[in-house]
Parts: C-alpha cells; sequence; structure tokens
C-alpha cells in the first residue's frame, strides 16, 4: 500500500514540476527560433529592456537546449533591495570619482595622484557594498550582475526594473538557466552559453518571462 501511494505521488508531482517549466522554456525557445529565422522576429522582443540594435542583428544558424541549472527562486524585502543597490551605486561613483584623480571641492575639481595601494583602499567600500548586496539578496544579486563589471553598464536591464519597482513591500524573482548549444561558421564550431530566462514580481511591477539580455555587452 506504500508504495502504491509513494508512486501515486511521484507520478501526480511530474506534470506538476513540468507545468512549472513549461512557460519559460516556451520563452527560451521562442526567442532562440527568432534568432535562426525559424520563428517569428516578434519573439526577440522577449528580451528584458527591449530589443537593441545588437540584438536586433544578432542571429544563429542552430541551437539546442544542452542542460538546465536548478530553478533560483527568492523572495525578500524589497526596501531593502533598493537600499542595497543605492548603497553600493554611491560607493562606486564615490571610487570612480576618486579614481579618476578628482575630488570634489565646491564647483572646483582638485587632480590628485594615486597609488595603486590607495586605489585598492577605494575600491573596498564599493566591494564590500556589493559583498552586502548578494548575501542579502542572492538571486537578485546575480541577475543584476552585481560584483561585475556589466553591473554598472547602463543597459543593465535589471537596474531600470529595480527603479521602478516601488521602495516597499515584497519582491519574488525566478530565474531559469539553460546551457545552449549551438555551431556557427563553415567550420562548424560548437559554442555553448548561457541562456536565463527570468521574472521580477513586486507591488509595482511584474515584467512577465523574459530573456536577459546578455549579448550587447557580456559573454556571460
Amino acid at each position: 500500500m506504500l508504495r502504491t501511494l509513494t508512486l501515486l505521488v511521484a507520478l501526480s508531482a511530474g506534470p506538476v514540476l513540468a507545468q512549472d517549466d513549461a512557460e519559460p522554456r516556451k520563452v527560451a525557445e521562442t526567442y532562440l527560433n527568432a534568432l535562426t529565422g525559424s520563428g517569428d522576429e516578434a519573439g526577440k522582443d522577449l528580451l528584458l529592456g527591449g530589443v537593441t540594435m545588437n540584438a536586433q542583428l544578432f542571429a544563429l544558424e542552430n541551437w539546442k537546449l544542452k542542460a538546465k541549472d536548478p530553478v533560483k527562486k527568492e523572495e525578500a524585502d524589497l526596501t531593502h533591495a533598493v537600499h542595497s543597490m543605492n548603497d553600493l551605486d554611491k560607493a562606486g561613483h564615490s571610487a570612480l570619482t576618486k579614481l579618476m584623480g578628482m575630488d570634489q571641492i565646491g564647483d572646483d575639481l582638485k587632480m590628485t595622484e594615486l597609488s595603486q595601494a590607495d586605489a585598492t583602499k577605494m575600491l573596498g567600500p564599493t566591494r564590500e557594498k556589493a559583498a552586502a548586496f548578494t548575501k542579502a539578496h542572492p538571486t537578485l544579486s546575480y541577475v543584476m550582475r552585481v560584483g561585475k563589471e556589466v553591473y554598472w553598464h547602463p543597459k543593465n536591464p535589471m537596474r531600470a526594473v529595480l527603479s521602478k519597482a516601488g521602495g516597499a513591500g515584497k519582491y519574488s524573482i525566478e530565474v531559469h538557466r539553460w546551457t545552449v548549444l549551438s555551431t556557427e561558421g563553415a567550420a562548424k564550431t560548437p559554442r555553448e552559453w548561457p541562456l536565463r530566462v527570468v521574472r521580477f514580481k513586486s507591488g509595482k511591477v511584474d515584467t512577465g518571462w523574459k530573456v536577459l539580455p546578455a549579448s550587447d555587452w557580456n559573454a556571460e
């Protein structure tokens, strides 16, 4: 009797898990088909933040979803997440100003000469803020690329999403990451690269399932 119940539970759980995966997988496949020309070009509109010029021109000859990582899910305090982003931005801007050799004194700029040791010390607060963000909001910081140069890129769409999300309540985020295998060029050189489908929700924002862009500024 116990074995029968266990089997019934396992069989009933299967379709539920598949259904959870179905919508983000459909988004991934629709986007990839748009890149190969085998699907509707509008599939590129599934990119979070919209289609940039580079994304519009990007094309694939073929694709295959080779593997899938465990799903990342997170629900946390939105106020703390926004404050974490703002603290990191302030530290980064301050470090950048100092690394450029400029101290703001009223309306004047004073040029200074920095040693490598001084520069490392100045970047310390930025690393500390990034580490704090990552520790408190691991999935959100992963999608925002906290700790990487791409975080600061003006086309990073998740920064805009978080800015519009409001400053109170909770947020939830879910990330599905596949490894895509494609062959390129006359030599049919194989290339493996990640494709992430994400959904962010708060009281003011629901992105729906979107492809997290990377090709415009970062191969990762």
